[in-house]
């Protein structure tokens, strides 16, 4: 367990020393480790359940005029079960929003992965998604120099801009690879990388230009190591690198178990997750049975700090699984004299 949990803090080492800037292009989330299918693919099905229903719901900047809002749901399953390994399927959706003219941003991802059953304790999943994305605003939210006759604002007034398209359909594709090692329930970690975006797809509102959505390369982990009957220790990390924005995070955490008591099982944990140069983030959760729910908050720490007032917002997080009762091996009826 301890050259275990040495492995794990050199690569939090690792997440520190990769990069010291933030903020990418895509939606972040703090509870990254709640929202499975958007980290990786890979992530699709493999769970210690059945089925998987994950929602996430984040706010930001809720003190400045531009705050931005995202909501995301998430549904996976195991498809087929057998002695090597396990076949997932998962669909994710999300949207969000910010600013004036509504900049909305709406993703609907398809994704498979296989589980490959190592041996008693090692998993390694490779994971694949196909998906669409559509942009657009609203031009008619925005005010233009052409509004104002010097004195007064002119809402009808002709605004001098000319806005053909205001909506734009893509096509993406990303892949994902996972490790999991698993010594028992509570003692478990995935180590994984990821590359979405493989296609680049073009993000322009002008059929005359050609603006390319980098490709986003993650790497994270994610871990929980019994130290007691009672207790467990959290620990994770994660980094984008879009280009030419990257976002280093990581955290520590602990969980106490409440009860034990079959379908009942009751759990809180605390963590503190940090998101390098941008937000201290604390964190509560708590497993019910099937159920998780989460709720974080960004502390802003950057230099937006000014505007924000160190307010970046919450976050929600919540998450349900199902597993299927197990049929009972056949038997031989005793016959009737």
């Amino acid at each position: 367990m301890r050259k275990l949990l040495l492995q794990v803090i050199c690569v939090l080492c690792f997440f520190w020393g990769m990069n010291t800037s933030v903020q990418g292009q895509d939606i972040h989330y703090a509870q990254f480790h709640n929202v499975p299918l958007y980290q990786s693919p890979a992530m699709t099905g493999l769970m210690n359940g059945d089925y998987r229903i994950s929602g996430v719901y984040r706010s930001q900047w809720e003190s400045v005029p531009v705050q931005y809002r995202t909501f995301g749901l998430g549904f996976d399953m195991k498809v087929l079960e057998s002695k090597s390994g396990v076949l997932g399927a998962g669909l994710f959706i999300s949207r969000d929003q910010a600013g004036d003219s509504n900049l909305s941003l709406t993703t609907i991802n398809l994704s498979a992965a296989y589980t490959l059953r190592m041996g008693k304790k090692s998993l390694v999943t490779l994971g694949f998604n196909v998906g669409s994305g559509q942009r657009s605003f609203d031009f008619l939210r925005l005010t233009f120099d052409n509004q104002f006759n010097g004195d007064q604002f002119i809402p009808d007034s002709n605004t001098g801009e000319n806005f053909e398209n205001t909506n734009n359909f893509y096509i993406d594709l990303g892949t994902g690879l996972n490790y999991r090692f698993q010594a028992s329930r509570r003692t478990k970690l995935d180590i994984g990388v990821g590359a979405m975006h493989l296609n680049q797809p073009d993000q322009a509102f002008d059929d005359d230009d050609e603006i390319n959505l980098p490709m986003r390369l993650t790497a994270y982990l994610n871990g929980s190591f019994r130290m007691n009957a009672k207790s467990d220790m959290l620990i994770r990390g994660l980094f984008h690198n879009q280009s030419p924005y990257q976002e280093t995070a990581f955290g520590l955490g602990w969980r106490y178990h409440l009860s034990f008591k079959k379908s009942k099982e009751t759990a809180l944990s605390f963590s503190t997750h940090y998101r390098l140069g941008d937000a201290i983030i604390p964190m509560i959760e708590i497993d019910y049975g099937p159920w998780r729910g989460g709720l974080s908050y960004d502390i802003n720490i950057s230099d937006f700090n000014v505007a924000t007032n160190n307010r970046g917002g919450p976050e929600i997080t919540l998450m349900y699984i199902i597993t299927k009762v197990k049929p009972l091996p056949e038997y031989k009826a005793c016959p009737i004299f």
